[in-house]
């Protein structure tokens, strides 16, 4: 990416530039009034967001994270797509739109204040040896008083097809342990942790962590909400056309055996993630679109 070129062209004055980040990859960079953010062309993927009255990120990025191409990056919001979990066929897991290079298609200023990013993937021969369909992938991204990621999925072609999708949030948390989760008090969940056999289970109170957390919830509310008492506020997500949801947190074992986190990194993120997924399959038609978004806020506990 020449940098220069893509600055002259999407740059804003005093609140957008484009810089190199880790890596050699290019990085957006918004400074406006309300807020603070990174956003990573390569992968699509917000990497930094925090409001100018909150004291710390929003978003868990790993000091081992890769930045290199073929590789995802461990934090932010990752993009699944076009599938959430494991690949068909020899596919990477969550699909390959968290392992590409994005275009940069626009930016602009609101008049609230708050800074859009939109940026785009297209198929082409590679994305069709893997999923043989033609597609516009959209991301919107708005860096204001609360951050919002919208995904926006177009069928290129006159053939449907079915997608199953999420934004893999990272938050940053004070102590894994001490958090709550509220909002799915009575969903059931399908436990993908190591040894449950994906049981099916109702969930009885707050989702707290004590233990390997890898369940999707289904049939959720549009607001879920995490409670951080170490970091003293509270992370409220707001979900649009999605009714599933996925919690996970890696605990002590899945954490050591990764190579993109550290040992610890256990006990300062969670994954609260809006997906679709399990039995909440997005058809959809020829020359026809689905969305998939959710609005970030932190507010003081």
């Amino acid at each position: 990416m020449n940098i220069d070129a893509f600055n002259a062209e999407f740059g804003i004055d005093g609140t957008l530039r484009i810089v190199a980040g880790r890596g050699g990859l290019a990085m957006i960079e918004v400074y406006n009034r309300l807020a603070n953010a990174t956003i990573s062309p390569y992968a699509g993927q917000v990497l930094s967001y925090c409001p100018v009255a909150a004291a710390d990120d929003l978003l868990f990025v790993s000091e081992r994270a890769f930045f290199a191409p073929g590789k995802g990056i461990k934090g932010g919001v990752p993009i699944c797509w076009p599938w959430f979990g494991a690949g068909g066929q020899g596919g990477p897991a969550h699909g390959f739109a968290r392992q590409l290079p994005w275009s940069i298609l626009a930016t602009a200023s609101l008049p609230s204040g708050a800074t859009r990013v939109t940026l785009g993937l297209a198929d082409d021969a590679d994305t069709q040896g893997l999923w043989p369909y033609h597609f516009n992938l959209l991301v919107e991204i708005t860096v204001g008083a609360t951050l919002t990621v919208e995904l926006i999925s177009r069928n290129a072609g006159d053939q449907a097809f079915q997608i199953t999708q999420g934004l893999h949030t990272y938050f940053r948390v004070g102590d894994a342990t001490r958090v709550r989760v509220l909002g799915l008090d009575g969903c059931t969940y399908i436990d993908k942790a190591a040894g449950a056999n994906d049981a099916i289970v109702t969930q009885r109170g707050p989702v707290t962590v004590a233990a390997e957390v890898n369940r999707i919830y289904e049939s959720v509310p549009a607001v879920l909400t995490i409670e951080d008492p170490v970091m003293e506020r509270r992370i409220r997500i707001t979900n649009r056309h999605s009714a599933t949801c996925v919690v996970w947190n890696p605990w002590v074992e899945t954490a050591r055996a990764m190579a993109d986190l550290d040992d610890r990194d256990y006990r300062i993120m969670l994954c609260v993630e809006t997906v679709n997924t399990a039995s909440e399959v997005i058809g959809v038609p020829g020359g026809g679109e689905a969305r998939l978004a959710a609005e970030y806020a932190i507010e003081p506990l």
